[in-house]
């Protein structure tokens, strides 16, 4: 009997470290777009034409996200500071190579 609670026990530890372990909700090449589109789009429209929640939304419709998806990649980053120094490397090379494409545009 107490072989059998210690592998429960066992069984239900391992599930609960997975799913406390898993990964942000969008995946990081997905999300390095998004978050480029979201820069280029702020430092491109104005806020009489539009506000910045209305821009988001397109950027998130754009991509097939929800906020709450947005919101809960952000604090998975912010958990954990030293995963963006590697997406914010990744997400720069992104930017400056949409630059070198748009840069081949007569």
């Amino acid at each position: 009997m107490k072989l059998m609670n210690y592998k429960f026990f066992a069984i239900s530890l391992f599930i609960i470290l997975s799913a406390c372990d898993k990964g942000p909700p969008i995946p990081e090449e997905k999300f390095i777009k998004v978050y480029v589109d979201l820069l280029i789009v702020q430092d491109t429209t104005t806020a009489v034409t539009f506000s910045l929640d209305s821009v988001k939304e397109l950027v998130f419709t754009k991509h097939d996200i929800s906020r709450k998806q947005y919101d809960e990649t952000i604090n998975y980053y912010n958990s954990q500071p030293e995963k963006w120094v590697a997406f914010f490397d990744s997400a720069t090379a992104y930017a400056e190579g949409l630059k070198k494409e748009a840069e081949k545009q007569p």
